[in-house]
């Protein structure tokens, strides 16, 4: 089914394509993951992201490690204790497992919504480099690449988009 969907919408692609190059209409074609992948920008976020998350990943590092060592260290002592001190190891490594599992969840949760904030920004940059590119050369289509099967490299405004967002 989705396959056909996927079809269908080619299909209507090719058609719609074909009907804009009748009428005399102007067609570009543009790799928009390419131009996220080269954008210069996507390294400064990126370590903007990293010094802004450093200190909780460390945190999260330190109750990880301390659980392992927290662990190791109950298995050698096992054999020498009594039912109280095993039952109150164990409730102590619920404990640190709950509080590392609730910081790494909000940590990741935090993580993403940032990242996918800066994508958004990013992406909402390329959008206003290509809207800024075709009223300036009149293109009437801009189709994504990976939505064509074939392109002639004269239709294809990918370098063209990754200046303009590089400035």
């Amino acid at each position: 089914m989705k396959q056909m969907m996927k079809m269908l919408g080619v299909m209507a692609l090719v058609l719609s394509a074909g009907l804009a190059q009748a009428q005399g209409s102007k067609i570009a074609v543009v790799d928009t993951a390419a131009v996220f992948q080269k954008m210069p920008q996507r390294e400064q976020v990126s370590s903007q992201l990293k010094r802004e998350f450093e200190g909780r990943v460390k945190e999260v590092q330190k109750l990880e490690a301390d659980g392992r060592s927290f662990v190791e260290k109950q298995q050698k002592d096992m054999a020498f204790m009594n039912d109280q001190q095993k039952a109150d190891a164990q409730k102590k490594l619920n404990e640190m497992q709950a509080a590392y599992v609730q910081k790494r969840r909000a940590l990741e949760e935090d993580q993403g919504r940032r990242e996918h904030e800066e994508r958004q920004k990013m992406l909402s940059r390329i959008k206003g480099a290509i809207d800024e590119i075709t009223q300036a050369q009149g293109f009437d289509l801009v189709i994504e690449r990976g939505a064509a099967i074939y392109v002639s490299p004269s239709l294809d405004i990918t370098q063209q988009v990754i200046s303009r967002v590089s400035k």
